[in-house]
């Protein structure tokens, strides 16, 4: 009888790995545990999250549309650290925030790039290097506009509404994902070391979702994930793949318990599991979720 459990269990078991595996054995992430609640009422719209370099176990957030330029620091429990205003930069519908590295430092890459009409003829990216602060103390300071570099980009095949972007480490390219298609669109540009004349934003390829709200990479650009208002897409990436071929394979969906306007997605720098986020909608807290890869 005990071996028989013991049968029962281990297939049990093998077909649970195989349904959360997916392509490529993708590791299996459990549930979502929440760390804490959103207490800083101006964290009213959080529309993207990026893990924190300089401040490591923190988090970089923002408002969508109507909010001040501004980004927010919270730690793992989501308690706020810190704001930094960016200076001369007026925020028109900030969606999704991503991290890029060069030459050794760290670089916050806020999308300007929410066009809800889908009338916009530009979008733009603020890049600046990250803040590093003493998080014993809360902080509020501005970054010069002459530290801020501004990027102008227009879709090659007309405006577009986007919510999701990643910086991938290991082509160099910023990738913007549309929202509202029933199949909606990758999009691709280089990101100059220095901003030059509008850049255009070529279709490299186009995923069977829609409503995607947040894109994520891990800092060794191997994983990507993608976020809808109720599900959590997963990619791993084969060595030398471009992340067009990568997308272009089937995904697997991961763990996810849907929020109340639920629109940003990070992975955890150390790559321990990923992190959601949302908007306090329908008058409820907002909190930051972890799941753990297992």
């Amino acid at each position: 009888m005990r071996l028989r459990r013991q049968l029962i269990a281990w297939v049990v078991c093998c077909l649970v790995a195989e349904s959360a595996m997916g392509q490529d054995h993708a590791t299996v992430f459990g549930p979502g545990r929440a760390l804490g609640k959103i207490e800083k009422t101006e964290i009213n719209e959080a529309s993207g999250l990026i893990a924190a370099v300089g401040n490591p176990h923190h988090f970089w957030t923002h408002n969508d549309s109507g909010d001040k330029a501004r980004i927010f620091l919270i730690d793992r429990s989501a308690a706020y650290k810190a704001t930094f205003y960016l200076g001369g930069i007026t925020a028109r519908d900030w969606e999704d925030i991503g991290m890029m590295e060069r030459n050794g430092r760290h670089y916050v890459v806020v999308g300007d790039i929410g066009d809800n009409r889908g009338k916009r003829p530009y979008v733009q990216l603020h890049v600046f290097e990250e803040p590093v602060v003493d998080v014993e103390k809360l902080t509020v300071d501005t970054i010069l506009k002459e530290r801020i570099r501004t990027f102008t980009l227009k879709y090659e095949d007309g405006p577009r509404d986007a919510e999701s972007l990643f910086f991938d480490s290991q082509d160099k390219r910023i990738y913007v994902i549309s929202k509202r298609e029933l199949e909606v669109g990758i999009y691709s540009s280089d990101l100059p070391e220095t901003p030059v004349d509008t850049m255009i934003l070529r279709k490299v390829g186009k995923l069977p979702h829609t409503f995607i709200t947040s894109a994520a990479i891990s800092p060794d650009g191997t994983e990507i994930l993608l976020k809808s208002l109720m599900e959590v897409f997963y990619w791993k990436r084969r060595p030398k793949e471009s992340i067009p071929a990568a997308l272009s394979r089937p995904t697997i969906k991961l763990p996810y318990k849907p929020e109340p306007q639920g629109e940003a997605i990070s992975f955890a720098h150390d790559g321990r599991g990923y992190y959601t986020l949302s908007e306090a909608a329908l008058g409820m807290t907002p909190f930051l979720y972890f799941y753990q890869r297992l």
